[in-house]
């Protein structure tokens, strides 16, 4: 969360790098859901919950984008990249960037569809073949 360009935008403070305060509060959350997805295992014994963290690959992606064919991380596709999301972000908008694989982030919230994939990829194959194995 302290990553978004949205909030690395507003830390002014900080030289717009990520807020540390807000990660650690990501992380804090992850990390009460896995605690819950291992009680609810114990308590309903006919189902199987997986809980997957993209915490870290998100991460990964955001601070080495290059590895991962991204130009940009700090700044989102659409428009100035900084503050806008939402209806503020289309196509036909003429800041909004040619191509958007080049970009982490659609807007200064949302990942790229691309970043989504990688994630998605990333979650398949690294926690629920392992968890299904």
């Amino acid at each position: 969360m302290g990553c978004l360009p949205l909030e690395r935008t507003t830390n002014f403070m900080g030289g717009n790098e990520c807020l540390d305060s807000y990660n650690t509060v990501a992380l804090q959350f992850n990390d009460k859901l896995k605690g819950l997805t291992i009680g609810l295992n114990k308590e309903l014994p006919g189902i199987r919950l997986v809980f997957s963290n993209p915490y870290y690959i998100f991460m990964q992606i955001i601070r080495r984008p290059s590895m991962y064919g991204f130009s940009a991380s700090s700044v989102a596709c659409c428009a100035t990249g900084m503050f806008e999301m939402g209806y503020a972000c289309n196509r036909n908008n003429m800041f909004t960037c040619s191509d958007a694989n080049k970009y982490v982030f659609w807007d200064s919230f949302h990942p790229t569809e691309k970043t989504n994939h990688i994630i998605s990829d990333y979650m398949v194959k690294k926690v629920l073949f392992q968890f299904l194995s």
